[in-house]
């Protein structure tokens, strides 16, 4: 009797296992099934998008060539598609305010022109998906949020007036404007307003119902093309100017164009822009005289349309605001604010750039090729995937697997990345036509630990100073970014003339960052191993919190590092990871104590302003976020905005270059050196200022992904 129990006991033991074993299999199988299912449903909506695309580009060459069997009296080769022609083509007739003894302060692009044409070839034709990963998941797509990658997209869908010259910074080419005149004033010989002229081929592209909730319901007024108008241009300026428009951007881009005095509207293609005129002294001269700022061209070139069709309305097409007729409404209704900071519409991208979005999901977000655009070089391939990942570790798996065609490889996946280059997987792939390429460059950005000034650790100098000398930024290089870093020393990129390389760098020096401690009276006074300091009567110890985005591995290891290196100088240095929305929350609010940051830099001509005048160093949301404030700084960003000269505006920058140094308000970490990896098939990838073949005067070291184009391979 009890051996039979015993039996049947280990008969329901083996039966049991076999039934877990099953079951894992079948959960097992489950999700292979769904991951192919999530493969194979990105890979319809990519065919879907890439037919739509032919659709699209057949429709239109159809289209012109019945026009071309229309016209008897025009033969064939008159009917190029080049870029060149189809601007021209705009008769300047439609534009009575046009100046024509007046130059356009545009210049032709001949890369554009003539360049890329050539290297294309006569036959070339936009083909396939790009597919790229992104780190971390916008909350939405807002055209005012703070997110750079969002920024970028947005850019993409909508462009801007002009465009910089390809790979040359400070100059203007003619984008969604064909001319823009600098016209003199009648009340002063030496005043002027610029006058903008639009192309009149552009459209908003029609918003897509599918794009939205199923409890969203549109009006049929979303549901067709509009045309992009001047108005466009003074909406988003309005938006940007008003100021209970509480969105990210918003607050930056106010204090670029702060200076516009006057912005109206002439006609639907005409828009007129006054900058305000400051009694500026003239040393040469030896009087003042009135100045606009140097950036002025430039900022009025950089303006893009905001789809009034859109942001000016809910979604069952009645006006947010009834009655706007007054010029001044949407830079005032706090109303309309309000509502445009929370839109209906802010999780799609209205679109009438080279780019229309075409619909995101959890997973990532999708764009197409306007094939409605006017230059159809804009862009090289049928559409863009950006899969957003939750790490970096989920980027590169993507990109060695095939299922993404470019790569940023971080610091800590270099070894990874060497070996996976020894591997029979990357054998196997190679031989498929999936061999990596690589392109080295130095990004124009910078990584810095940021000093709040406003806590009583950090508002001293010399303490600032301490804190700088205590950290191996050599070895944070070597040991942590596997070299893929250069050390900088101050706030402009590495390789711009704004950057002052006379500037030697803080030694690593932990002694002398003690010795500075001590006599700033930071002292371990009571043998605990941290430092302390009387403030106010009372004992304040040096302990304080660095915060860092969580999710970067290299963020974490720095401040890791930097949390040790500080202790052994007597500092206790606590460590916060916590998600982007926070750190955005707390660097806004200024609300920190030490922060792991990084900026991405702009293109010269570098404006200080944002992030180092004193005005915003009192100011929520202001880029000043660690409180610095410097008078002869200030004066130095007051006087680059009017200076003209080279020469000058670079000796400005090399002694702002030597205050910031001098005061540490930041420590400067490095500049990431990329290693951009990209499979063969994918074309077109250089630094510019590396072809001086190609682009004489080039001077951008980054490479353009807007000439990109993929040729057609196995996963295709």
């Amino acid at each position: 009797m009890i051996k039979n129990s015993l039996g049947f006991t280990i008969f329901k033991f083996i039966a049991t296992l076999l039934i877990l074993f099953f079951l894992g299999m079948i959960y097992w199988s489950l999700i292979l099934l769904e991951d192919d299912m999530k493969h194979l449903t990105t890979s319809f909506r990519d065919l879907k998008q890439e037919v739509e695309g032919m659709r699209i580009d057949t429709q239109k060459m159809r289209t012109s060539l019945g026009e071309i069997s229309s016209n008897k009296a025009h033969d064939l080769t008159s009917r190029s598609s080049s870029n060149e022609e189809r601007s021209e083509s705009i008769s300047e007739a439609k534009y009575s305010h046009m100046d024509p003894k007046l130059p356009n302060l545009f210049e032709k692009d001949l890369f554009y022109k003539k360049t890329l044409p050539l290297i294309l070839g006569d036959h070339f034709r936009p083909f396939g998906i790009r597919h790229e990963g992104r780190l971390g998941h916008p909350e939405n797509f807002h055209p005012f949020n703070a997110f750079r990658d969002v920024g970028t997209m947005v850019n993409m869908c909508t462009g801007s007036i002009a465009e910089m010259q390809f790979g040359k910074y400070e100059t203007l080419a003619p984008s969604l404007a064909i001319k823009m005149e600098a016209k003199p004033l009648a009340s002063s010989p030496k005043a002027f307003e610029y006058w903008v002229f639009l192309r009149d081929d552009l459209f908003w592209q029609p918003l897509k119902e599918e794009h939205f909730p199923k409890d969203v319901q549109l009006d049929a007024h979303f549901l067709q093309k509009h045309k992009v108008t001047a108005y466009d241009f003074k909406f988003f300026y309005d938006a940007i100017m008003n100021p209970s428009v509480e969105a990210g951007r918003a607050f930056s881009l106010r204090s670029y164009y702060a200076d516009i005095e006057e912005f109206r509207v002439i006609d639907p293609l005409t828009f007129v822009v006054r900058w305000k005129q400051e009694p500026i002294y003239d040393f040469e001269l030896g009087k003042e005289v009135p100045k606009v700022r140097y950036s002025a061209k430039g900022l009025t070139g950089s303006l893009q349309p905001l789809a009034q069709f859109v942001f000016q309305y809910f979604a069952d097409g009645k006006k947010i605001v009834e009655e706007d007729q007054d010029p001044m409404t949407y830079q005032t209704n706090s109303v309309w604010a309000q509502n445009f900071t929370n839109h209906w519409a802010k999780n799609v991208i209205p679109s009438c750039g080279p780019w229309q979005f075409g619909g995101s999901t959890d997973e990532g977000i999708l764009f197409q090729r306007n094939s409605d655009y006017f230059d159809s070089n804009a862009v090289l391939v049928n559409g863009l995937n950006y899969t957003f990942k939750e790490n970096l570790e989920g980027i590169w798996q993507d990109f060695k697997s095939g299922k993404s065609d470019m790569l940023t490889l971080s610091p800590s996946q270099l070894p990874e990345y060497e070996e996976f280059l020894k591997s029979p997987a990357y054998a196997y792939q190679r031989s498929e036509g999936l061999a990596i390429r690589e392109l080295d460059y130095v990004d124009k950005s910078f990584f810095y630990i940021g000093w709040n000034q406003a806590t009583p650790w950090f508002e001293e100098r010399e303490v600032r100073k301490a804190m700088t000398l205590a950290i191996d930024r050599n070895r944070i290089i070597a040991h942590n970014l596997n070299e893929m870093g250069v050390a900088i020393t101050g706030p402009f990129y590495r390789y711009s003339p704004a950057y002052d390389p006379s500037i030697e760098a803080w030694p690593y020096d932990p002694d002398e960052a003690k010795r500075i401690l001590d006599h700033a009276g930071w002292i371990d006074r009571d043998g605990s191993g941290i430092r302390g300091k009387i403030i106010d009567g009372k004992q304040v110890p040096f302990r304080f919190t660095l915060t860092y985005y969580a999710k970067s591995f290299a963020a974490k290891v720095v401040s890791e590092y930097i949390a040790t290196t500080l202790k052994e100088i007597g500092v206790e240095c606590r460590l916060s990871g916590i998600d982007i929305t926070d750190i955005s929350r707390l660097f806004e609010d200024k609300s920190f104590d030490a922060l792991y940051m990084g900026w991405a830099l702009a293109a010269p001509p570098e404006e200080p302003r944002q992030i180092w005048h004193s005005s915003g160093s009192a100011v929520k949301g202001s880029s000043n976020a660690v409180s610095f404030k410097n008078k002869e700084a200030d004066k130095i960003i007051e006087a680059l905005e009017y200076e003209y000269d080279p020469e000058k505006r670079k000796a400005l920058y090399h002694r702002f270059h030597s205050i910031i140094h001098h005061e540490q308000p930041y420590t400067f970490l490095y500049s990431p050196k990329v290693k951009l990896l990209y499979r063969e098939y994918v074309k077109n990838l250089f630094i510019p200022r590396d072809r001086q073949d190609l682009i004489p005067e080039a001077d951008v070291s980054e490479p353009d992904y807007k000439i990109i184009y993929i040729t057609p391979h196995p996963e295709s």
